[in-house]
């Protein structure tokens, strides 16, 4: 089955030749999770920090359907951006989820 890849930082550079930016289609047996596609990819599990199935976050052994589109995003830090981690209340992973959902949407 085919699914779409988004990726983000590092995660880019094991994206498949013929991807367009930082997108691409892969191929993955039915059923695959998202590890699969992770490594389908060459790229090491511990490179993810955060995945969004179909814009919804999800863990990494979340099972896709034809067609999904799959968000890969490494850990990343420094800067100055639309959240800050020191003054928020939330967890750092669900404010750079939210910080990715905007980027995406």
């Amino acid at each position: 089955m085919r699914v779409g890849v988004v990726c983000f930082g590092a995660m880019r550079a094991h994206l498949p030749p013929g991807s367009v930016g930082n997108r691409a289609e892969v191929e993955v047996q039915e059923g695959a999770s998202v590890a699969d596609v992770v490594e389908s990819m060459g790229a090491p599990r511990a490179l993810v920090f955060a995945v969004l199935v179909d814009g919804r976050q999800a863990p990494i052994d979340q099972p896709l359907q034809e067609g999904a589109e799959v968000t890969l995003m490494p850990p990343f830090a420094g800067g100055e951006g639309l959240l800050s981690a020191a003054t928020s209340p939330r967890p750092p992973e669900t404010l750079c989820l939210q910080a990715l959902c905007r980027l995406v949407h």
